[in-house]
């Protein structure tokens, strides 16, 4: 049986903004995210976490009903810390939560029954809650696969480049000052990603506040290795990032136009037809599909779209 696709909303762009920042989450819509990611880990110190949890959840109930996705990243399992944030961020509002250091299954399915019990019990949608695995160890990128199979609520994951240079991924691999070795690592995550059904697949980011090229260079090549999105830790990466992950118009017209000149084809009873200079079937009509509807999803006006009945593949 061929694995059943998880389709979900797509976000192009992801803003880090620390938990512990009230008025920084509050003003981070601003930037143009597609979504943002409140930090209860690794941006909180230890002895800020409970009054972390508290500005999180203010901040969901004030931009939850924003056109934008609203995201935690909790502490992982075996700090003590995560049961705390769940009871705190799983609240009308919160779309989904991303649990840091993954490196078991068993992680991401007790994470999902937590989920759904407190869900049930707070009159929530039951399952409308994301998962997003983050693998930061040799260990959760070897499992990575069997990680992304344990919960469907798992709709987006990856890093098509890499662990972030100076990052805990990076020196788990022991490649901790290396800047191109890493995509042999991503390009194993985005294959496991896909394989499970997954997408929406993460880019990688850059560490390095102030330098666009480097956003700009890290982007187009993890798009190359199958990037849909990408998550930002400065406002501004949010434009670079948004215009790669989105097609341009020339993609779009090309989408259209195939889609026209295959609508007709099909009128004739034909299938495999001459595009302009290339033999074109259901599969790249498909993959045009797929630039329409992403275009849809980043706002732009993608025009008629004709009417093509595609075969499930």
């Amino acid at each position: 049986m061929p694995q059943t696709l998880r389709d979900a909303r797509c976000y192009r762009s992801t803003l880090f903004v620390p938990g512990n920042k009230l008025d920084w989450m509050l003003k981070a819509p601003r930037y143009g995210a597609d979504a943002l990611i409140f930090d209860l880990e690794d941006a909180v110190e230890i002895s800020e976490k409970a009054r972390a949890r508290e500005a999180v959840a203010t901040a969901i109930k004030q931009l939850g009903s924003g056109s934008f996705g609203c995201f935690v990243r909790l502490n992982g399992w075996r700090t003590g810390f995560l049961l705390d944030d769940l009871y705190a961020v799983v609240i009308e509002g919160l779309d989904g939560v991303a649990l840091p250091k993954t490196e078991e299954p068993e992680e991401i399915a007790a994470l999902d029954l937590t989920l759904g019990e407190l869900e049930r019990s707070r009159g929530l949608p039951v399952g409308r809650i994301e998962i997003c695995p983050h693998a930061e160890s040799a260990l959760g990128m070897y499992k990575f696969y069997d990680i992304c199979m344990a919960s469907q609520r798992i709709k987006r994951a990856g890093a098509a480049c890499g662990p972030t240079p100076g990052g805990d991924g990076a020196r788990s691999l022991g490649i901790n000052d290396a800047t191109e070795e890493g995509i042999y690592f991503g390009a194993h995550l985005v294959l496991q990603a896909r394989a499970a059904g997954i997408v929406h697949i993460e880019g990688s980011m850059t560490p390095r506040l102030d330098d666009l090229e480097a956003v700009r260079r890290i982007c187009e090549k993890s798009k190359r290795m199958g990037a849909s999105c990408a998550t930002a830790i400065h406002p501004s990466h949010i434009p670079v990032i948004n215009e790669i992950y989105s097609p341009s118009q020339s993609e779009i017209d090309e989408a259209r136009g195939m889609l026209s000149t295959f609508a007709g084809a099909l009128a004739r009873g034909e299938a495999a037809i001459r595009y302009k200079s290339q033999l074109i079937d259901y599969a790249n009509v498909r993959a045009a599909m797929d630039v329409l509807k992403r275009g849809q999803a980043a706002g732009i006006d993608v025009g008629e779209i004709p009417n093509v009945e595609v075969p499930a593949c």
